[in-house]
């Protein structure tokens, strides 16, 4: 099974393709080893507490804080969750620890969410034959994800992953990680395209469609250079702070990614308006306002709706989280 010191290296490969200065820790698994022995500690849990909580034994867990025996990806997302964080979260800790950085700057606890956002399930289910609970699977995936990746950048110092790229950017890689995540929580019936393909997700029955997958920001009608017909998954999202802060307006954007609606629809072609004004990079088609309100909403986040008034059917008061 993969170690963390070999999966924490390729993830800062990554990264520091983006922030190519940034240090590595001189140890990451020696980091991690000490700060869940600390926060044990101060949770006043014994080693078998903790061992319980997270489904591992006392006595792995004893030489792993020993420094007898090496962390796996597995144990650590599980000591993570025992102690109510993501894997994201303890290793940000680890870094903190070593580098002196806040540890209010990233997500601690695993974003999760209730199924009260769900909505429309028998229509999605007809159209896609998926459960609602792989939308919001889907969503979580891209939440763990960035998360990762922002608390090992804002450990090392740097913007989370929003302040390093183009916004258009930050929409495509929401888009690749939700739809990885559609295909993960899909059961098969899924499974992702190669990048650049159409549809972005291909499906493993004959009496399911192919599925397009289509971010957008904030207020924004999805958009893709060219039109294509067929059943369509889009994801809106608006950016806030870690823990749910969140205020309307481009001025007042936060620097965590949260995913406020999510809609699908079979969309023809004349479904979409084209551009293909001087100075563009090729054709766009963007959803037509009249055509995407009929899209049936299957998630709803009203916490991160970023409208002055009602639209689409939506509200800020639509729904009530549990």
């Amino acid at each position: 099974m993969e170690t963390i010191v070999a999966w924490n290296s390729r993830l800062l490969s990554a990264i520091l393709v983006i922030v190519p200065d940034t240090p590595f820790a001189d140890d990451p698994t020696a980091a991690l080893v000490a700060v869940i022995a600390r926060l044990r500690r101060e949770a006043g849990l014994t080693l078998e507490d903790l061992a319980d909580r997270a489904g591992l034994h006392r006595t792995s867990l004893g030489l792993v804080e020993r420094g007898e025996r090496g962390l796996t990806i597995h144990s650590s997302s599980r000591i993570a969750e025992a102690l109510d964080l993501s894997l994201g979260a303890l290793i940000a800790l680890a870094e903190a620890d070593e580098e002196g950085v806040s540890r209010q700057e990233t997500a601690l606890s695993p974003r999760r969410l209730p199924t009260s956002v769900s909505m429309n399930s028998e229509r999605l289910l007809e159209l896609t034959g998926l459960e609602a609970g792989a939308i919001r699977s889907a969503v979580e995936y891209a939440y763990d994800t960035l998360d990762l990746i922002d608390a090992e950048l804002i450990a090392r110092g740097s913007e989370p992953i929003s302040g390093l790229v183009e916004l258009a950017n930050l929409s495509s890689m929401i888009g690749n990680l939700v739809g990885a995540g559609v295909a993960e929580a899909s059961g098969g019936l899924y499974v992702r395209n190669r990048p650049h393909a159409f549809p972005d997700l291909v499906p493993q029955r004959e009496d399911l469609p192919d599925l397009e997958v289509k971010t957008a920001l904030e207020t924004n009608s999805p958009k893709g250079h060219l039109p294509k017909e067929g059943v369509y998954l889009t994801f809106r999202y608006a950016l806030g702070g870690p823990n749910s802060e969140y205020t309307r307006g481009k001025d007042s954007r936060g620097r965590t990614a949260w995913v406020w609606e999510v809609r699908v629809g079979y969309l023809g072609l004349a479904d979409f308006s084209i551009s293909n004004t001087d100075g563009d990079s090729g054709k766009t088609a963007v959803i037509k306002t009249e055509a995407f309100k009929t899209m049936p909403v299957v998630l709803f986040d009203p916490r991160f709706f970023p409208y002055a008034r009602a639209w689409g059917g939506l509200s800020a008061s639509s729904v009530a989280l549990e």
